[in-house]
Parts: structure tokens; sequence; C-alpha cells
């Protein structure tokens, strides 16, 4: 069973988890990624680290449509995120920033080992909403009529 979240538990999971799956495409292969993100109660904000040949930049590149997909497992529940992503303006950076910091799970893993710091190019991004919904999954219990 499950029961749609409203709006107010929708935005208390975005606030609260800070990390989700990014999933884009190239119009063939379907491409998730986790990340961190920021939310300020109307969108979703990245800041992106990555190297000249990337593979989530490519692919951020030909995704009209993006999916971020938050959950937590006590209680079972879900967000899904959908949207076009794009730069952040200039103007806008410090509503990134200030969303990031206020509640992105950075991690310290380093998953770009062999290449060196100036390697690195660094951007914000934001995801406009166009769909935001969320569920939570009730605990199924079967009953002898269920066997």
């Amino acid at each position: 069973m499950t029961d749609k979240l409203s709006q107010e538990e929708i935005n208390t999971l975005l606030y609260e988890s800070g990390v989700g799956v990014l999933a884009l495409t190239d119009g063939t292969e379907a491409y998730s990624i986790p990340e961190s993100f920021g939310y300020d109660g109307e969108k979703v904000y990245f800041q992106f680290v990555y190297t000249a040949n990337s593979k989530k930049m490519r692919f951020l590149e030909t995704t009209e449509t993006a999916t971020l997909t938050v959950y937590d497992e006590n209680p079972t529940r879900s967000v899904l995120v959908q949207g076009s992503i794009e730069p952040v303006p200039g103007e806008d950076e410090t509503k990134a920033d200030t969303a990031i910091a206020e509640n992105a799970s950075i991690p310290t893993l380093n998953v770009y080992t062999e290449t060196t710091p100036d390697e690195f190019t660094m951007d914000y991004y934001r995801l406009e909403p166009t769909a935001i919904s969320g569920r939570q999954f009730s605990a199924f219990t079967p009953t002898p009529d269920d066997r």
C-alpha cells in the first residue's frame, strides 16, 4: 500500500536528505548517479565537480527532463523531482551556495583519485521542477486470506 505525501512532507524529505540519485539520458541510454543537492523550497541546486571527459556532463547536455529520486527507509518513502537542469546564472549563485550549505550531504570520497585538482571544474546547476511527487509505503502484513 502506498500513500501520497503532502507538499509539506515532500519538502521535509528534500530539505533533510541532501543526497539522491540523478537520472539523465542521451536519448538511448540512461545514466543514474548519486548526487548531493541543496533545496530552497522551489529549486534543487547541485555543485557539479567534473573533468573534461565527464560522462555526467555529456548526458546533461542531451537530457531534456532529468529525474532526481530521493528516498528514506524509516519510514519508507520517496520523492521524484522532474524537470530541466541548467547552469545557475551568476546572480543566483548565492542562492545555490546557501541551499547547498544548508542541506546538502557532501561526500568526503574522492572519485577522481588519479586526477589533480587543477583538472577539475566546479559549477552550480539547478533543476527547475516541472513535477514533484512523493509517496510513502505502508508495511504489508499478510493475513490468512493472502496466502
